[in-house]
């Protein structure tokens, strides 16, 4: 389940790569600006392989939909940000498999095992149901609409499906995905559902964002009548029933799963989390398994009430990182943000807990330090957010912007970068008033398409454009490139004399001289070869670096690592 408030509305850019191919060969225009440099004065390059590391990776990336197929007996799980279905040992939380593109699977958010082994999945960015059978290497795919998300069979071989977060409404499928979908009821915004043993008529679903359980007659006349039968208190994520027929859901922002008593009475308690969590599904034997989504963790809860983790918890969507002033590291992690000041485990950790805006953290695909605070960007909910991370208030929610992508202090103004309503309407503005420092009418013959990377050195502003590979230095009102050329710039950071630019496309970091405009790889050998879902950000999670106390800090999302490297002056 990849979470996104319909409040928060998710405005993005639709940049394709092949949009991208031919922006690329503009860059020529700036062929004389910024050319690598023969040599520097500094013993550089490092290699990532000597870096520190920070944080503890985890072996997914994120974890969404879940199920126990009753063919092999293994703990099925959906991964939206890993681009795959991973199938784990049940006892062990082992990974046996990795089911993606190679065989038709692409940013599952949920899956469901019949017991001849046929494989069902949603992807909630294309809107597409996919099947695979046993045996097969091809998929069979069918399109219902952008938002598809939860998936589920009645034991009479019945397939039912939801948009959600994309759209809405509820749907019967072809379990042969041949026949069109039927529209069931086109208001409902559920996720993930069951239905009760022994009633095939009776779809149970939770309202995602209301935390009503719902009772609905999957057989009444169209649109389905839906009964409320009992509330989570608060947004939730899923239901499943056991053998027994008891029922079982998620609150989503309290990290809790309730035992439910459907007859009015008061629900049980059975988990409860420090983070969020995405999905629950109970094997045949009614072990119940938890997937704790942002934290990677899955919990294995047996009959008689003995727990544990079967995997173990860790970092799975590096993005940005920043450092405060006291020292801590904090590091992106889409839905999460986490700080460490020591060992690999983080000493504080926010969640994403659907909550309105100004009421709390809202997710973060980047992070700036300013001062003690923390300025917060999320391209999900589109939010520019100002956190105090001593108690995890918010002193600023900014909502309407279009298309997000990063923020930083500069001159005293927050300025945030963002994609506008097409390519090469980019811009970079000020946050209160929305004075604009930079867009296409300031770069001449190459439009501004995705400002990622922003610097300052409390004068100019230094904005990196991921698409065309230039780097703006703004000031004054005017622009001017000083770099190009750049493979995939992505995160930056003022270092002394120069700047240091990541270079996705080249896996490496790169230190541009601020006054020659002349480019040395600084650290080399690091992983960005993470799967980008198609419908995603074309970018993927942008990835950060930073300086603090003589270290430079890079995160490398390719092995969900953020490493420490000492500087050389």
């Amino acid at each position: 389940m990849l979470r996104q408030s319909s409040k928060r509305r998710r405005c993005v850019t639709r940049v394709t790569r092949k949009a991208v191919a031919v922006v690329a060969t503009l860059v020529v225009l700036f062929s004389a600006v910024g050319q690598p440099a023969d040599a520097t004065e500094r013993p550089e390059p490092v290699d990532a392989k000597t870096g520190i590391r920070v944080n503890r990776a985890s072996a997914t990336n994120g974890l969404n939909g879940i199920y126990v197929s009753p063919f092999d007996g293994n703990v099925y799980v959906a991964s939206v940000g890993g681009d795959e279905i991973t199938v784990h040992d049940p006892k062990s939380g082992r990974i046996l498999d990795r089911i993606g593109p190679e065989r038709g699977v692409g940013g599952p958010d949920d899956v469901f095992i019949t017991d001849d082994g046929t494989m069902y999945w949603t992807e909630i960015l294309t809107g597409y149901v996919g099947m695979l059978k046993p045996g097969e290497t091809e998929a069979i795919r069918q399109f219902v609409g952008q938002g598809v998300n939860p998936i589920t069979m009645s034991t009479d071989g019945r397939l039912f499906v939801n948009r959600l977060f994309f759209g809405a409404g509820l749907y019967e499928l072809d379990p042969d995905l041949v026949a069109p979908p039927q529209l069931l009821n086109g208001d409902l915004s559920l996720n993930s559902f069951d239905f009760q043993p022994g009633d095939d008529q009776h779809l149970y679903a939770p309202s995602f964002f209301t935390g009503e359980i719902l009772k609905i007659d999957v057989d009444s006349p169209a649109p389905v009548a839906a009964e409320v039968v009992a509330s989570v208190g608060g947004p939730s994520s899923a239901l499943k029933f056991n053998s027994s027929g008891e029922a079982h859901a998620v609150n989503i922002g309290q990290g809790i799963v309730l035992k439910l008593d459907l007859s009015g009475g008061e629900h049980e308690v059975v988990l409860d989390v420090e983070g969020t969590i995405d999905n629950i599904a109970f094997s045949t034997d009614d072990v119940l398994f938890v997937a704790v989504g942002i934290d990677n963790e899955i919990v294995r809860i047996d009959p008689d009430g003995k727990t544990g983790s079967i995997t173990r918890q860790g970092v799975g969507l590096p993005g940005d990182v920043a450092v405060s002033p006291d020292g801590t590291v904090w590091v992106t992690d889409l839905f999460a943000l986490r700080g460490y000041t020591r060992d690999k485990q983080p000493t504080t950790s926010f969640y994403d807990r659907v909550l309105a805006p100004g009421a709390g953290f809202a997710g973060a695909t980047a992070v700036m330090a300013d001062g003690d605070d923390l300025l917060i960007t999320s391209g999900f909910s589109n939010s520019v957010q100002l956190l105090d991370p001593s108690n995890g208030s918010v002193s600023l929610d900014v909502r309407d912007l279009f298309g997000v992508t990063n923020a930083i202090r500069h001159e005293g103004a927050i300025v945030a970068a963002q994609l506008a309503t097409g390519a090469g309407d980019a811009s970079v503005v000020t946050v209160d008033g929305r004075d604009v420092l930079l867009d296409s009418s300031m770069t001449g013959f190459v439009p501004l398409f995705v400002p990622l990377g922003l610097a300052t050195d409390g004068d100019t502003l230094y904005v990196g454009d991921w698409a065309t590979g230039i780097v703006w230095a703004v000031d004054g009102g005017t622009a001017q490139p000083i770099a190009a050329g750049l493979s995939g710039p992505e995160g930056m950071v003022v270092d002394g004399d120069r700047l240091l630019v990541i270079e996705t496309g080249r896996q490496q970091v790169t230190g541009i001289d601020l006054a020659t405009g002349e480019m040395a790889p600084v650290i080399v050998g690091l992983d960005y070869s993470d799967r980008v879902p198609d419908e995603f950000f074309p970018w993927g999670f942008l990835s950060g670096v930073a300086v603090h106390d003589g270290w430079i800090y890079v995160s490398d999302d390719g092995v969900n690592q953020v490493y420490k490297f000492k500087r050389f002056d």
